[in-house]
């Protein structure tokens, strides 16, 4: 395999790689739901209220 080759796989092959993670955390990520969110909510005002103290 010749320089040029294989320096045009690591240019072309990096990117590449990268875009497909970045795809595949978009594609798996889960959103929380309602009751999720509303715990998440309630203890966030929690710390809050106890940092205030």
């Amino acid at each position: 395999m010749s320089g040029t080759v294989l320096w045009f796989i690591v240019v072309a092959g990096g990117p590449l790689i990268l875009l497909l993670a970045i795809i595949y955390v978009l594609a798996t990520r889960r959103s929380r739901g309602p009751a999720e969110q509303r715990e998440s909510d309630r203890a966030v005002e929690r710390l809050y209220r106890e940092e205030g103290d």
